[in-house]
């Protein structure tokens, strides 16, 4: 059963993933472009301009006839709601020179191809993240001449939040998939989250574990039952921070069927969570081989959906390892009485 939810929720968050996100900071200047490595590859980038007439710029390099993708958004959260910045896009061999902003850098010999952000009726839900965002601006093109392209992000009249999609090739290094939940946590700051919200689930999860762990009389009794039940705790705090960024997002936008993926991507988690705690409290006196490897099993899987936020898992492989002091002081008194 595990496995089977483990399988549909990676097909279903691979679908609705794409991008790989990053944040932008101290590219103000043209001197200061924040350099990206694979402008194929799919990448969103959370930036912020502080006040009116600031521009952010972004670099990369392309080659003649590969596809230039650029998509502009911004949260849905009331203090972006008059916040409409555009984006301009320089380069060798486009075929226009539109009129740029008098306050923004061009590189020589480039033209530029100025895309204007428009306010949509909707906002978009993002099944995955999970958020809601505003959808601006979109660009697609080949790349008429290799070489060096710059991406200027304005807004003449104030500050605000942006999020800017580069790439549309969907791929992942196995880092760069293992700390997403970690990089989510900046992402739900840059939609104006305080820390507090984004960590309200964590602190009302444990509260719940630690007394009905205590109604059951189940408390640990050595530091292996500690370490999992803590992995299976940090397991359940994934799907409740998920459920609360899932209601979040569908306060600003209307219910659609992708939400069923986020669903999925909740209940993974606290299925492994509960899972972890019931292994670790059944037969708690026996600590055998099929335990531990059972344990390590769900540690690896949580790892890969993104359960526990990377400690979780580790602390799941971790209590499959670490000798049951509880069991082997047991052994002692036994021999104890036996001699």
């Amino acid at each position: 059963m595990v496995f089977v939810l483990f399988t549909c929720c990676l097909f279903s968050v691979t679908i609705a993933l794409g991008h790989v996100p990053l944040i932008s900071s101290d590219n103000g200047k043209l001197t200061q472009a924040m350099f990206i490595p694979d402008p194929t590859k799919s990448w969103a980038i959370y930036g912020e301009l502080h006040e009116s007439r600031e521009v952010d710029y972004y670099r990369f390099e392309m080659q003649k006839g590969q596809g230039i993708f650029i998509s502009l958004m911004k949260p849905t959260n009331p203090e972006n709601r008059d916040f409409m910045p555009g984006f301009v896009l320089m380069g060798p061999g486009l075929n226009k020179q539109e009129n740029i902003p008098e306050y923004m850098e061009q590189p020589s010999g480039t033209n530029t191809v100025v895309v204007i952000g428009k306010q949509p009726e909707e906002a978009t839900y993002e099944p995955f993240a999970p958020s809601s965002f505003y959808q601006l601006a979109e660009l697609s093109i080949p790349a008429p001449e290799s070489g060096t392209y710059h991406i200027a992000v304005y807004e003449p009249s104030r500050g605000g939040h942006y999020s800017l999609a580069i790439g549309e090739r969907e791929t992942f290094s196995l880092t760069e998939w293992i700390l997403i939940p970690i990089s989510l946590i900046s992402v739900y700051q840059w939609e104006g989250q305080s820390l507090f919200m984004i960590f309200l689930p964590i602190i009302v999860t444990v509260a719940i574990g630690l007394i009905f762990f205590w109604k059951k009389n189940w408390m640990a009794k050595s530091l292996f039952e500690w370490i999992g039940i803590l992995a299976g705790i940090l397991f359940l705090c994934t799907g409740s921070m998920v459920i609360l960024q899932m209601a979040l997002a569908l306060s600003s936008t209307k219910f659609v069927q992708e939400v069923l993926i986020t669903i999925i991507y909740a209940l993974l988690p606290m299925i492994l969570g509960i899972a972890v705690i019931r292994s670790i409290m059944k037969n708690r006196e026996n600590v055998d081989i099929r335990k531990r490897a059972y344990l390590a099993a769900l540690g690896i899987i949580a790892l890969f959906v993104w359960a526990g936020f990377v400690v979780g898992p580790v602390l799941a492989v971790l209590a499959s390892i670490i000798p049951d002091s509880k069991n082997r002081n047991i052994g002692r008194t036994k021999d104890k009485i036996g001699s």
